[in-house]
């Protein structure tokens, strides 16, 4: 074999073919799972389907993220470069812990902006607490991580690093952080009216804006996850004082 030969092939660039289909079938796809997690929780607790268990919020919680990270890490196997950090920009900086501060003081900053709008749909955001009232300190220990941490990591990973990128190849950067951002906001109250009701769309639009801006400069997700943790924190952190 010619090693220059050998070179010159491993030199040649890998043509990306994964987007916004690839978005279209993972979403929904880890919603099938939470469900399909969640029902096998029901069936092991037998509790009552509008106060789920800790382990069946954990199975919910990790029904989804699973999916989501099988199906990034096989479009980027068969249709990317093949790894999460290469196509997606997934990466985490100990240099950016700062950004958590950020992250706290955003969460601070727009629940201020929102909270008129919050105060009217105040029956919708007391549900998660009435829950997590009646539930053990496990439920409140899932919770945490889940939401704390878990959905910040992998949220970032679909949202900036699949969705926005397979966004800017065909649209402008301002245009395909503001659609992100949109689909972002509007997929929580969706998904989940417990963990987040459309009162909450514009301060969640804005965390999204922010955090696609964030992963659009600097190339990877290092800091939008920071800031998304930092945010997401304190949102849990204030959960487990209500609770209290």
């Amino acid at each position: 074999m010619d090693p220059g030969a050998s070179d010159q092939t491993l030199a040649q660039p890998v043509t990306i073919r994964w987007g916004l289909g690839d978005a279209a079938w993972i979403y929904p796809v880890g919603v099938v799972g939470s469900v399909v997690f969640a029902t096998i929780g029901y069936g092991i607790t037998h509790d009552k389907a509008g106060h789920p268990a800790a382990l069946t919020t954990a199975l919910g919680f990790a029904g989804m993220y699973a999916v989501w990270l099988a199906g990034l890490l096989f479009i980027s196997r068969t249709k990317g470069r093949g790894t999460l950090h290469a196509d997606f920009g997934f990466v985490a900086h100990a240099r950016h812990a700062w950004v958590l501060l950020v992250g706290v003081a955003l969460e601070i900053a727009l629940s201020l902006t929102v909270y008129p709008l919050v105060s009217l749909a105040h029956h919708e955001k007391q549900t998660v607490v009435e829950d997590l009232k009646s539930s053990s300190g496990a439920k409140l220990a899932v919770f945490i991580i889940a939401a704390g941490l878990l959905a910040p990591i992998m949220e970032e990973l679909f949202f900036r690093g699949l969705l926005l990128r397979a966004l800017r190849r065909r649209w402008s950067p301002e245009v395909a952080i503001a659609a992100s951002a949109l689909v972002f906001a509007l997929a929580h109250p969706l998904l989940d009216p417990q963990l987040g009701t459309f009162a909450l769309v514009p301060a969640l639009f804005a965390l999204g804006a922010v955090s696609g801006v964030c992963a659009t400069w600097t190339g990877e997700l290092s800091v939008s996850i920071a800031l998304h943790i930092g945010f997401n924190l304190l949102t849990v952190a204030t959960l487990g004082i209500l609770v209290r």
